[in-house]
């Protein structure tokens, strides 16, 4: 029986439905328990009516071999009796299963049967969560979203919208046609993930060219989202727009303003955009000395020639080699089934670099970086976080405990509990970050990395930053889109590469992420 649960272990793959129930049937056979209850026990007290919170731990440990249960609650029939009810019990299994790690991409026919489910909430819940899966486009599944599209609910058109976008591999001809029809939609985000599908086709579309120009100055609330599209089909058109948009906002004497927003988002754009936004760094830097605060610019402008610098080849020294063998290295190990990916991101860090060193800080500032721009798109009017990290760069440059104080000082950022979820974290990755640079004399204990906390710290917000459900089309989402939350294992990948990519250069001694880029700006 053993033999049986370890063979279903080691062959449970989460594209593929056969191996979970598999497992799922093992676990049934030796009696499998988490803190004395089976999966089936767990779910069932979870679904009650003020069910115990650590229900949804135990079921979260479960991963994988909760998934062939969850699915058996989505397929029962529903029936009169249960009314309302039914359908808060089919989005509390729709919400479980969003949760597993990694994620059971081997669900998506079993969801397609749900969409047939009455119900705006549910159809609203499983399209989410097809997004999240990024599916194939297989012909049942293009003709559920192609009938979602058309819904009386708007948001069951946006999520609809928004799975387009995320289809694994090449966007299909007819879902390029299907959302070019959604650009006219009435709800906001159906344009948004219309616009984001469109900006995914390849290759280059002209005749796309004119449609995304004229969306761009008929869609407010999406221009931002035009330009980045038109990006993918004529980035000599769209360059120039994004730098004139940049100007106008940045030029404009209210913060607050739409204006200024829509600037800031350009520039973010081009941030995004690395290298290819090359031709237009002249552009930038005499817009930088037309504007009060460059602090957006300057991190576009670094972003570009950091992006640039990158493919240089690292012959480093000896020495730096030594250094940089603890950064090539992949994430550890699990030490046991319990360790949790954050973890093993932290271990891995900490055998990088030590408390108070100038390695320690380049690892926070790379994690702090990648995920910043959450807080720029969602808070244009708030540039304290970059302006943060900026002054952690000039510590970088000049090692002084004056520096070091005034990289603590800006980057002390306290966020509202009521901003977008991970535009928060990012903001206190930001501060954590600035905790780890040494300054002499007494601080206060919060603000010491003793024990290595603020590198703990630093990173569990950076996760959490990219791991966050954005649920941009809930009340509890942002204004603007951002990439859909990652699974944790996921996000703690994209960092450890993020980390490496920034700081290996410097520890080889080829070329400073930090020192050189901000030499190459002035």
């Amino acid at each position: 029986m053993n033999d049986d649960l370890e063979r279903a272990r080691r062959e449970v793959r989460p594209d593929t439905l056969a191996s979970m129930r598999r497992l799922d049937a093992a676990l049934q056979r030796a009696d499998v328990r988490w803190e004395g209850r089976t999966v089936r026990e767990w779910l069932a007290l979870y679904v009650e009516p003020q069910g115990p919170l650590e229900a949804l731990t135990q079921l979260r440990e479960a991963g994988l071999g909760a998934v062939p249960a969850l699915l058996e609650g989505l397929e029962s029939s529903p029936s009169r009796r249960w009314g309302e009810a039914e359908h808060e019990r089919r989005l509390l299994y729709l919400d479980l299963l969003a949760q597993v790690d990694p994620v059971p991409t081997g669900i998506v026919p079993a969801l397609l049967e749900v969409l047939e489910v009455p119900g705006a909430r549910v159809r609203r819940a499983t399209l989410a969560l097809l997004a999240k899966l990024e599916p194939r486009p297989t012909k049942a599944l293009l003709r559920v979203l192609f009938a979602s599209l058309k819904d009386r609910d708007g948001e069951v058109r946006a999520r609809a919208a928004q799975v387009c976008s995320r289809l694994d591999g090449p966007v299909p001809a007819r879902v390029r046609d299907a959302v070019l029809a959604r650009l006219t939609d009435e709800h906001r985000w159906a344009r948004c993930y219309a616009l984001v599908t469109l900006g995914r086709m390849s290759p280059a579309d002209a005749s796309l060219v004119v449609v995304l120009e004229e969306q761009a100055q008929l869609d407010d609330d999406n221009r931002t989202e035009a330009l980045r599209a038109l990006l993918a089909h004529a980035p000599g058109r769209a360059l120039p727009l994004l730098v004139e948009d940049a100007r106008k906002g940045l030029s404009s004497k209210d913060p607050w303003g739409a204006p200024h927003a829509a600037g800031v988002r350009a520039l973010c754009v081009l941030r995004e955009e690395g290298r290819r936004a090359a031709p237009v760094l002249e552009d930038l830097g005499r817009l930088r000395s037309e504007v009060r605060s460059p602090v957006f610019i300057d991190a576009a402008i670094d972003a570009i020639v950091r992006d640039g610098l990158r493919p240089r080849e690292s012959q480093g020294t000896t020495e730096g080699s030594a250094r940089a063998a603890a950064l090539r290295a992949p994430l550890p190990p699990p030490l046991n089934a319990a360790e949790r990916p954050l973890d093993r991101l932290v271990r891995w860090a900490v055998s990088c670099g030590g408390p108070g060193t100038e390695s320690r800080v380049r690892i926070v500032l790379a994690a702090a970086r990648r995920v910043v721009g959450l807080w720029d798109v969602e808070y244009p009017d708030n540039e304290w976080p970059q302006r943060g990290l900026q002054a952690m760069e000039g510590w970088g440059c000049d090692p002084t405990d004056a520096a070091a104080r005034h990289a603590r000082h800006e980057a002390s950022l306290y966020p509202s509990q009521l901003s977008a979820p991970a535009a928060f974290a990012a903001a206190w990755a930001v501060t954590h970050a600035s905790r780890c640079i040494p300054v002499e004399g007494p601080v206060e204990p919060h603000e010491s990395d003793v024990d290595d906390g603020a590198l703990r710290a630093c990173l569990q917000s950076a996760t959490k930053a990219l791991s966050t459900p954005v649920g941009d089309l809930g009340p509890l989402g942002g204004n603007q889109r951002a990439p859909d939350g990652l699974p944790a294992s996921e996000a703690v990948r994209v960092l450890h590469r993020a980390i490496q990519e920034e700081v290996l250069p410097w520890a080889l001694g080829a070329w400073d992420p930090v020192v050189d880029v901000r030499r190459a700006r002035r």
